[in-house]
């Protein structure tokens, strides 16, 4: 139990810090991340620039905060969306079965069986780049379990005395989705949005690696990352510092999970 208690706080403590990060960025003018010294090109850290520039001068840890508010932005955008999706498919399939539902359930088996990072990669392809983009494309990837695992939970709920009791007092539909249906499945749909959001961040610094992540100059973590791969022997730092946060916001979201603390 200590070990949880102690991991518990390091998660939210790392979260919070990013969140810092975020509304910092948001704060701060647009340019102050893109200012380019030339004569200061990889610098390691110094008083000037605490964590050191990149290869166009620019300050590193304001990168990283400018990445900070794209990388979560697509991450939220995406897993809000993917939500709301899988959600109200996976409810309504559940909820009303017969032709609708297995028409959902057919659809759901042929996205499956497509490659859905390539799938994801296609949107962003034909919609070009954007956060709208990204949170398009990623967003519809990730709906399809929560929408298999909400239509399950569901069709067990709708056959619960209260429901039946909203149904003969003649509810309409809608009602009993809204007001029975989904509040009573908010824990397992919160469950599934953690798992959807390191998901889609992950997913976010994939498409960047792919050149189909936010156009530059706007830095997210993942852009960072592969701006930096060609001089990573030689001037690690600009690699390292977007990794370690890209990784321990990952690893803080995955260990929350599994720690249970969430409902």
């Amino acid at each position: 139990m200590a070990i949880g208690k102690k991991n518990f706080r390091w998660q939210w403590l790392w979260l919070a810090l990013v969140c810092c990060a975020c509304s910092l960025a948001m704060v701060l003018p647009d340019h102050a991340a893109l200012v380019q010294d030339i004569d200061h090109c990889l610098d390691l850290p110094s008083r000037i620039h605490w964590l050191g520039t990149d290869l166009l001068g620019r300050d590193l840890l304001l990168r990283l905060f400018f990445g900070a508010k794209v990388s979560l932005a697509v991450g939220l955008g995406s897993t809000v969306l993917a939500v709301a999706v899988g959600t109200a498919v996976g409810a309504t399939a559940g909820y009303f079965g017969g032709s609708f539902e297995r028409m959902a359930m057919r659809l759901m088996d042929v996205l499956y069986v497509l490659p859905l990072t390539l799938l994801a990669s296609l949107i962003c392809l034909f919609l070009g780049r954007g956060i709208g983009t990204l949170c398009l494309a990623i967003a519809s990837v990730e709906w399809l379990t929560l929408a298999r695992v909400v239509r399950t939970k569901t069709a067990d709920l709708r056959r619960r005395t209260f429901v039946q009791s909203a149904i003969a007092l003649g509810r309409s539909h809608g009602a009993v989705i809204c007001c029975h249906i989904v509040p009573n499945a908010a824990p397992l749909i919160g469950r599934y949005a953690l798992i959807i959001l390191p998901n889609a961040i992950l997913l976010e610094a994939f498409l960047s690696f792919l050149g189909l992540g936010v156009p530059p100059p706007r830095s997210s973590w993942g852009n960072m990352i592969v701006e930096a791969i060609p001089y990573m022997h030689g001037h690690p730092l600009p690699l390292l510092f977007p990794a370690l946060c890209l990784s321990t916001t990952l690893l803080a979201f995955t260990t929350l999970r599994g720690d249970g603390a969430v409902p």
